[in-house]
């Protein structure tokens, strides 16, 4: 199976990878927020440049690689008011 990217951008932004949109949905549910809110699946190049966006090189691009090619479903990026 293939990760999709899934952009959530009801009251709490989120970027999540998974393996599905219902996946997707559990996850934001589990972790997020429990209000529904809409999702749309993206391409991995629109997930890939808000993820950058977010990031600084402090961490090291090998890092962020491998955070966003990772095998398992994730958030990747949360809306600030949450952290």
């Amino acid at each position: 199976m293939t990760l999709k990217f899934y952009e959530f951008t009801g009251e709490y932004y989120a970027l999540i990878k998974a393996f599905s949109k219902e996946e997707a949905i559990d996850y934001y549910k589990d972790n997020i927020c429990d209000i529904d809110s809409t999702v749309t699946q993206v391409t991995m190049k629109h997930a890939w440049d808000k993820y950058l966006q977010a990031y600084t090189s402090a961490t090291g691009m090998t890092y962020h690689i491998g955070v966003f090619v990772e095998t398992e479903t994730e958030i990747l990026l949360i809306d600030g008011s949450l952290v």
